[in-house]
């Protein structure tokens, strides 16, 4: 299995009147192909962030600080701007939170995702670019695509927005895909129609992804691998189900205990107490230790290195991890 994705230290900064400070801090990991990667975490965790440093769409008081991503074994930092604009959209594409903010509503649907085309394979000629939009409504499900793609963005639903959304994602046939949220706005039923979509797109092409959410319920059905972020480091990673069923880390512990469940008996959920830290408002120590129940003194001084379960598929970074000696 072939590793498309590996983010090593990435580190990206806040600038400020002040200093600036740490908002994604030397995070780490891989993504292989065929394979799916869910990054979770409460909002403000640097999910996003991270995955704008990969693609470096960084607005302007962020900044690259440190690290590499390396993408089928090329780094990305060493592209030029230019070599980065093929790059987004034809071999690794992103689908935002909110498919109005990738679709223009002054244009057609066939003219959208035709453009897609004609920048990244060279198509030209209205019939042939409209001929492959056709051909892209029909894959993600668009019924009367014929029809469908001379309408505008606001004659489709919120769901319809979002698969035509992963459409001009996926129609160049990405190595990489990444779906920043791509069902915050979407009731259930349509949550799981387009996650079940995702994952056959991704099974007919063998493409990696990244699925950002705060959905623990789709990251165990959909996913393969997680990694628990907080205060922009990666706190936990490692197999779906060893993580779900055995988290070592106390945050990671805390989300799952925080999921509803469905039972006649049903218990009081799970609290985290206090709130996330903010860029730079944090310690030297563990920036969860202040909302930890099990914090010792060394967790407010000295930030713990990650550490191993023994078949090192596993990472948590705990000074006193849960399943390992102490």
């Amino acid at each position: 299995m072939s590793e498309i994705l590996r983010v090593e230290n990435l580190t990206t900064r806040l600038s400020a009147r002040d200093g600036s400070a740490a908002a994604v801090d030397g995070v780490s990991f891989s993504v292989h192909a065929g394979r799916t990667l869910g990054l979770v975490g409460e909002s403000g965790s640097g999910k996003s962030l991270t995955c704008l440093s990969i693609l470096r769409l960084l607005p302007p008081a962020l900044s690259q600080a440190g690290g590499s991503v390396w993408f089928k074994g090329e780094n990305l930092f060493d592209k030029s701007p230019r070599a980065m604009t093929a790059i987004r959209g034809g071999q690794i594409g992103m689908i935002l939170q909110d498919p109005m903010t990738s679709i223009n509503p002054l244009f057609t649907i066939g003219d959208q995702v035709g453009e897609v085309f004609r920048y990244h394979r060279g198509v030209s000629g209205r019939r042939n670019l409209w001929a492959r939009a056709v051909e892209t409504l029909r894959r993600v499900h668009i019924p009367a695509a014929e029809e469908r793609v001379g309408s505008y963005p606001h004659q489709f639903s919120g769901g319809m927005r979002q698969r035509i959304a992963i459409g001009m994602n996926v129609g160049c046939e990405p190595d990489l895909l990444i779906a920043d949220e791509p069902t915050t706005a979407l009731d259930v039923t349509i949550r799981l129609q387009i996650l079940s979509l995702l994952r056959e797109i991704q099974a007919a092409r063998g493409m990696a992804m990244i699925l950002v959410t705060h959905d623990l319920h789709l990251v165990s059905r959909f996913c393969d691998e997680v990694a628990v972020m907080y205060g922009g480091r990666i706190v936990e990673q490692g197999p779906v189900a060893r993580v779900f069923n055995d988290p070592a880390h106390p945050y990671t512990k805390g989300l799952i205990g925080a999921v509803p469940k469905i039972a006649r008996h049903a218990e009081r959920l799970a609290v985290i107490p206090g709130q996330p830290p903010l860029a730079g408002e944090h310690g030297a120590g563990c920036r969860f230790a202040p909302r930890c129940a099990k914090a010792q003194p060394r967790c407010f001084s000295h930030y713990p290195d990650d550490r191993r379960f023994e078949d090192d598929r596993r990472a948590v970074a705990c000074w006193v991890p849960e399943g390992l000696p102490s």
